[in-house]
């Protein structure tokens, strides 16, 4: 089992509330003394959930990513308070925004917030009953499968990488015809960019593709299947 982004970021945090004091402790410091404490004292839930090997790792892989961590000034008790509030204040930005998007039925603006304000402060809520929250109000597309094909989805959000764009919104710059929140596109040379600019929005100039799996716009690449 692979250690999830937001829960590096959670390690991340705890090396560097706690790595320098541990470091600099006069009894027993140094570099394996922090990773010792940090995993055993700081990420019990981590811990539990990996094994103590997995997130001894873990925390030493980080700390040799970031040598000056070990070697910042020590932290206090209101330096931490403090920096887990401006946390917890920026995820609640992003928070904020996704229920703006949410409001609005547009979920994966949504998702893509929620999951920015996860990797700024991991522990701040439980980010799964906002991602619940959204995809019991807008059910996730089902999209068309394609790998018996040689054809590609464009990514789009709330992928990270490949560098996504953003959903579509409508289909037909004239018509702009609705389109159901997460409906991808099939990436191509189409005549349109995006299906917010195409001109083909007749039925009959869609196309059944990939023997008969896939019905696509031939001016934008939209997958209407």
């Amino acid at each position: 089992m692979k250690v999830t982004r937001p829960e590096l970021v959670i390690i991340a945090h705890a090396c560097d509330d706690w790595a320098p004091n541990y470091f600099r402790s006069p009894l027993h410091g140094g570099k394996d003394a922090a990773v010792r404490y940090i995993a055993d004292h700081h990420l019990e839930g981590l811990t539990t959930k990996y094994g103590r090997a997995k997130i001894w790792d873990a925390v030493a892989a980080h700390l040799d990513a970031n040598p000056d961590t070990l070697t910042a000034p020590r932290t206090t008790s209101t330096e931490r308070d403090t920096r887990e509030a401006e946390r917890n204040a920026r995820a609640d930005t992003y928070l904020r925004a996704a229920l703006h998007h949410y409001k609005a039925t547009e979920p994966y603006e949504a998702l893509a917030l929620i999951a920015r304000a996860e990797l700024a402060a991991p522990t701040y809520k439980d980010f799964i009953q906002y991602r619940q929250a959204v995809e019991k109000k807008t059910p996730p597309f089902s999209r068309t499968d394609l790998t018996e094909t040689d054809l590609r989805h464009r990514a789009t959000l709330p992928l990270v990488d490949p560098h996504p764009g953003p959903p579509v919104m409508h289909h037909g710059s004239h018509a702009q015809a609705w389109v159901y929140p997460g409906r991808p596109v099939i990436e191509g040379n189409w005549p349109a960019a995006i299906p917010e600019h195409c001109t083909a929005t007749d039925d009959e100039l869609a196309e059944w593709i990939a023997d008969g799996t896939l019905l696509v716009c031939t001016g934008c690449g939209l997958d209407c299947t």
